[in-house]
């Protein structure tokens, strides 16, 4: 298989050995892993990538990248120059895993207005659109090197948010938006691949229109509390903030100092919000409580959702109705 996607590839484009190897290895494991929808063709995720990507450039603190986007930066893809720019000094595994995140962007980009996946109005979706692709980033790179990489916790306020939380994760990057969509996949009853799969289908958002089809069955059977677009503004909000506390800006400042933004920021179309912390934390606590109140009220698989709790005091006290639901001997809970 990764011949004949060499060959393709080299069809399409002249690139040099390094980056054709890249771009081998990110499309046989889209192949080989099933994760392209029916009704797209390899050739046309190829040609895709082509229109966004086709050189990579490692660069150090003296370039211009360096320069505009701050000591932070892993990788930044600039479609201008079809050039992915990677941080010189990143270790690995995350220096050839942020090359298939960057990688991954000019694939799923639509090349009729440049939106990426199923962002394709504002912010709508972009802490999913994030979170799937550091997954497949990161999984690309597990299977190319056959290793597995073990879920891990890390304190929250090393990962620019309030204290007393614990955010796990297998990933080496976006372990935050990772562990959001690690609740979501459980909510919806799918895998992570399956976000992977519905943000190449951004014409006439598409993959926006499964997703909420998706959720509507998953609202009904588990009776969760949030419509579709609040629950993705919910999201999309803990993603500015943390975009905030990430880019050199302004209010970068601020959201590290715990304030409240100077600016507003559209989230969506004619929603306007300051940031903050406070407020980020605010949402994360509702959307890891009140869903798991609601997948453990209607059968769901509360036991797998708790494990990703952030909030430590909230995540004992689910442990601690878990622990109690069980010593009675439910029947009618059949998922470990």
């Amino acid at each position: 298989m990764s011949d004949k996607i060499k060959e393709l590839i080299k069809q399409k484009k002249t690139l040099d050995n390094q980056t054709l190897t890249y771009f081998v290895n990110y499309f046989s494991i889209l192949m080989n892993d099933n994760l392209i929808p029916s009704d797209i063709e390899l050739e046309e995720l190829i040609l895709n990538a082509l229109m966004y990507a086709d050189k990579i450039v490692f660069y150090d603190e003296n370039h211009q990248v360096y320069k505009e986007n701050g000591p932070d930066t892993k990788g930044f893809r600039d479609p201008k120059t079809k050039t992915i720019f990677i941080r010189k000094n990143l270790e690995e595994p995350l220096r050839e895993i942020t090359i298939y995140h960057e990688l991954h962007h000019a694939t799923q980009t639509n090349p009729s207005n440049d939106e990426v996946g199923i962002n394709q109005e504002s912010n709508i979706g972009r802490l999913i659109m994030e979170a799937e692709t550091q997954y497949i980033a990161e999984k690309i790179y597990s299977e190319i090197h056959n290793i597995n990489f073990e879920e891990k916790t890390i304190n929250s306020e090393n990962l620019r948010m309030i204290g007393n939380g614990m955010v796990t994760s297998s990933l080496h990057n976006y372990e935050l938006y990772d562990n959001l969509l690690s609740k979501l996949a459980i909510m919806l009853d799918v895998s992570k691949d399956y976000f992977v799969s519905i943000n190449f289908l951004y014409k006439n958002n598409e993959g926006l229109k499964k997703l909420e089809i998706k959720y509507n069955e998953a609202k009904e059977k588990y009776q969760l509390p949030y419509n579709f677009y609040d629950l993705l503004l919910m999201l999309d909000y803990i993603y500015c903030v943390d975009l905030i506390g990430y880019k050199e800006n302004p209010d970068k400042q601020n959201i590290l100092d715990g304030k409240e933004t100077e600016c507003f920021y559209e989230i969506y179309p004619n929603k306007n919000f300051k940031l903050s912390l406070k407020r980020q934390r605010e949402y994360i606590n509702a959307f890891d409580v009140d869903n798991f109140l609601s997948l453990a009220s209607s059968n769901g698989d509360f036991k797998r959702f708790s494990k990703y709790i952030i909030d430590n005091e909230k995540r004992e006290l689910a442990n601690l109705y878990i622990d109690t639901y069980f010593d009675k001997g439910s029947e009618n809970y059949g998922r470990k």
